[in-house]
């Protein structure tokens, strides 16, 4: 309730999370906005996840650091 953004990692093992399911949820019912980070070298992510996010990002710490302030 406090977060300005949600950070979820786009793995593909997201898509088969419950609790990714929930956090996408629960950062929709209070209109936080997601940002989601695919991991280093991956190759496949999660649709899921990419599709609830707001913005997508690669695991970068100056793009993700862009993407929180841009999305807060």
């Amino acid at each position: 309730k406090y977060a300005n953004v949600v950070i979820i990692l786009a793995g593909v093992y997201a898509s088969y999370s419950k609790w990714i399911d929930k956090e996408i949820e629960i950062a929709q019912q209070l209109g936080k906005p997601i940002l989601a980070i695919e991991p280093w070298g991956s190759e496949r992510t999660s649709i899921k996840v990419k599709n609830a996010a707001n913005k997508v990002v690669k695991w970068n710490t100056i793009s993700v650091v862009n993407a929180i302030r841009e999305l807060s």
